[in-house]
């Protein structure tokens, strides 16, 4: 019975283990939630790196996020809006850096920048430029389709 319980115990650990690691270390709440609801529903991440400094980001932030057909594609991902000044610590290619550092690591060269992540931190997809409604819908359910 002893041993049973020590297997349940270890299994249990474990098991805890595996889903926390992905996410030790970080200190982005909205990733670490986006990371945490992929891993159990498939639902792909989508990352906006954005500035409060850049007309770009603040220009598709009043129009493009506001817009209903907007809004309704982005339900099908995990959306999250990271402010690369912040530079919290970020999980990134299976390990916690600061956000500076994978910005760097993943060659973002401009804001905004939109990512397409998997639940261990590795970027599938960069683009960098702002989008006008139309093409953002087309892009949101090109990425979707693959």
């Amino acid at each position: 019975m002893k041993t049973l319980f020590y297997i349940l115990a270890v299994c249990v650990c474990f098991g805890f283990a595996a889903k926390t690691k992905t996410t030790a270390g970080a200190t982005e709440p909205a990733y670490i939630k986006a990371i945490e609801g992929s891993e159990k529903t498939g639902k792909p991440i989508l990352i906006e790196f954005f500035a409060k400094w850049c007309p770009p980001c603040l220009e598709m932030e009043k129009t493009v996020f506001r817009d209903p057909a907007v809004k309704k594609e982005l339900s099908n991902f995990y959306f999250v809006r990271i402010d690369t000044d912040k530079n919290e610590k970020f999980f990134c290619e299976g390990q916690t850096l600061r956000l500076s550092e994978c910005i760097e690591l993943w060659g973002v060269e401009g804001l905004p920048a939109f990512g397409i992540m998997d639940i261990n931190g590795r970027l599938k997809y960069l683009t960098v430029g702002s989008f006008e409604k139309s093409t953002f819908l087309v892009f949101l359910k090109a990425v979707r389709a693959k």
